[in-house]
């Protein structure tokens, strides 16, 4: 049935009234003892006349079903649902037949009174009164499969976005770009000087263990999360054999600022990525505070040939961590020979905001669109 009305509903509609009214023809002639009468001839007119009732019942059936249909989706219970809209098409079309054989038997067949005809009436309603239960049961059954079709769409929608999210926090705790350079770099420390090469490893797992720890944490100071970026900033600056120079600058009001960790360490190691970093042309990156607000990532433009901009991905990564706490958005602005990346930073109500668990933390005041 769904297939009919969704993809053959002009066959539905002309095909099905006139099987309906056949069938309605039928039990008419077998409810007042004349079907003997067919032994006379097969066609007539009131066959004819309750093929026409029954295209105006259908066609009365499908417009309340679906109007009612919309309406009733207000009402969270699926069981108040199916009442109201069961009741609505019932009684709807019940009204609308009520019309149609009214008009037929006072204007057509001119009967003066309603007790003329009452028994066709009552006879008419009840064959299609019992049509418009069978489409109800019909109707909500394919209603029922559909919801049931969406709930389990919605469910592989969220187990889909949980494993995303699962991986992508997998990727930022790894940062396997990070963890791919540095191993090289040992590699080759390995070979040339093995207790140079102890000592840099000593310094990553270093920051993987700060790495892991500051997971735990929702956010943590900014003191804390330059304090990690400055070492992964050291690794690559050995691993690019000083190709590249960060510098942080924060005082101690600003050093009281929160932030989520792990952010500042993906940016910076996407950056490397993305641009030119040797000896021969630097790649500089300096980070600081800006109107006590928003963290600036300022680095130099060493554009590549073939860039992998992995910090587009990166940057819509991170958006989407921080959308979670403020609206604010990520800005990229280029100035001069330089490109300005800007966070928000986060400030707690009261300094007790680790130990306190009824502690807010709020964004500060994020003007991104100040001149430069």
């Amino acid at each position: 049935m769904n297939y009919l009305w969704k993809n053959k509903s002009t066959v539905y509609s002309i095909f099905y009234p006139i099987i309906g009214g056949s069938i309605t023809y039928l039990l008419l002639l077998m409810a007042f003892n004349r079907v003997n009468e067919l032994s006379e001839s097969i066609f007539k007119a009131e066959w004819i006349i309750c093929i026409f009732f029954a295209y105006l019942w259908n066609t009365s059936v499908v417009l309340l079903s679906k109007y009612i249909g919309k309406e009733i989706k207000i009402l969270s219970n699926i069981s108040e649902q199916i009442f109201y809209h069961v009741l609505g098409v019932i009684l709807g079309s019940s009204l609308v037949l009520a019309i149609i054989i009214s008009a037929y038997f006072y204007y057509l067949i001119d009967y003066s009174n309603f007790s003329s005809f009452s028994t066709e009436m009552y006879v008419f309603q009840g064959l299609f009164l019992f049509q418009t239960i069978l489409y109800e049961c019909t109707w909500w059954g394919n209603r029922l499969i559909e919801l049931r079709n969406e709930e389990f769409s919605k469910q592989e929608i969220q187990r889909t976005e949980f494993i995303s999210k699962e991986m992508r926090l997998f990727a930022e705790d790894a940062n396997l770009p990070l963890l791919y350079e540095t191993l090289e770099t040992i590699i080759g420390l390995a070979y040339k000087d093995p207790d140079e090469a102890e000592l840099y490893a000593e310094r990553l797992a270093k920051v993987y263990r700060n790495t892991i720890q500051s997971r735990k944490e929702e956010f943590i100071s900014l003191k804390e999360a330059f304090s990690i970026t400055e070492e992964v900033g050291k690794l690559l600056q050995q691993s690019r054999s000083g190709g590249m120079k960060t510098s942080f600058s924060l005082n101690d009001k600003e050093a009281e600022l929160l932030f989520p960790p792990i952010i500042l360490p993906r940016l910076l190691v996407s950056i490397a990525t993305d641009y030119i970093a040797t000896p021969i042309q630097p790649l500089e990156l300096n980070f600081y505070v800006e109107n006590d607000a928003l963290v600036v990532v300022a680095h130099s433009c060493n554009e590549k040939i073939e860039n992998p901009d992995s910090l587009t991905e990166v940057i819509k990564s991170l958006e989407e961590t921080l959308r979670i706490y403020t609206k604010t958005p990520i800005q990229r602005i280029k100035k001069g020979n330089q490109y300005l990346i800007k966070l928000p930073a986060f400030e707690a109500d009261h300094e007790s905001w680790k130990s306190d668990p009824n502690a807010s933390v709020q964004p500060g005041d994020q003007s991104l669109f100040k001149s430069i």
